[in-house]
């Protein structure tokens, strides 16, 4: 078969691969799209302050963005991995880097507005749940940018991971990409936090995500009647220039992983 890129050729591919996995994909954006309203639409529909449903826009970032998005990503690339049809798909008369775009592509086309959606919805959502809310000193605040920079980088880079894995893996490809990216991701948690404990003199609390800043408070010593620091809390954040190098690898890292996932799938069908 001819490696070269055709540009009619690709868009064969792609109308192919659309009739293939199109409902599949459907079916699993409105779940994701109705999980993702569920959660984030009751702020909206009362006029009392309420923390449960502020956290609900929390727990929709986390369980049905971050987590729900992966498995939208884990059927890349199915035609491939499965014995009945995976020998067929790997014949199709179409060049490696055109059935690679084609399922990349597909699933850009729903994990990238999915994730704009949602912050834009969750904007929209806390300033009108905020403007129907009778005087008070309650109020309903937006996610902290902090989360913002984390979820984002890590949303792509999970999108990513997942990719790979569903090509690289041939039998429960989820499952273990799923438990490699909680190992990687546990490791280094634990080795930014414990570097936020030694370089921070051993804070009473430290809150640390990775590729962010450092949240640390400093409690009163027992038994000392004044604290021992004179500002209990520390707000640790890179500088605008470390920042957008953080992001800078961020996307790095994500880009890498979808060139590995094309390398995996042209020894796939070598």
């Amino acid at each position: 078969m001819n490696q070269t890129f055709d540009i009619h050729r690709f868009a064969l591919m792609l109308r192919s691969d659309a009739a293939e996995k199109g409902r599949n994909y459907l079916m699993m954006a409105g779940v994701l799209m109705f999980t993702l309203l569920a959660f984030m639409v009751p702020i909206t529909l009362s006029h009392e302050y309420s923390n449960f449903r502020s956290i609900m826009h929390f727990a929709a970032l986390f369980m049905v963005v971050l987590f729900g998005g992966s498995l939208y990503t884990s059927g890349a690339f199915a035609q491939y991995s499965q014995q009945s049809n995976g020998i067929a798909a790997l014949m199709i008369p179409a060049s490696r880097i055109e059935k690679y775009l084609s399922s990349l592509l597909l699933n850009l086309a729903f994990v990238i507005p999915f994730l704009i959606f949602f912050w834009q919805f969750h904007y929209w959502a806390t300033d009108y749940a905020n403007s129907i809310i009778p005087s008070s000193p309650d109020e309903y605040r937006y996610i902290p940018r902090d989360f913002f920079d984390y979820t984002v980088c890590s949303y792509f880079i999970i999108q990513a991971a997942v990719f790979l894995g569903s090509i690289y893996f041939k039998k429960y490809a989820y499952i273990k990409t799923a438990v490699a990216v909680i190992i990687f991701s546990t490791l280094l948690t634990f080795c930014n936090y414990d570097l936020g404990i030694r370089l921070g003199d051993k804070p009473s609390k430290l809150v640390a995500f990775p590729l962010t800043g450092w949240k640390m408070w400093f409690y009163p010593e027992q038994g000392v009647v004044r604290p021992r620091y004179i500002v209990g809390f520390y707000h640790v954040t890179h500088s605008e220039a470390m920042s957008y190098a953080v992001q800078g690898f961020a996307v790095w890292f994500a880009v890498t992983l979808w060139i590995c996932a094309y390398y995996q799938m042209k020894e796939r069908e070598i």
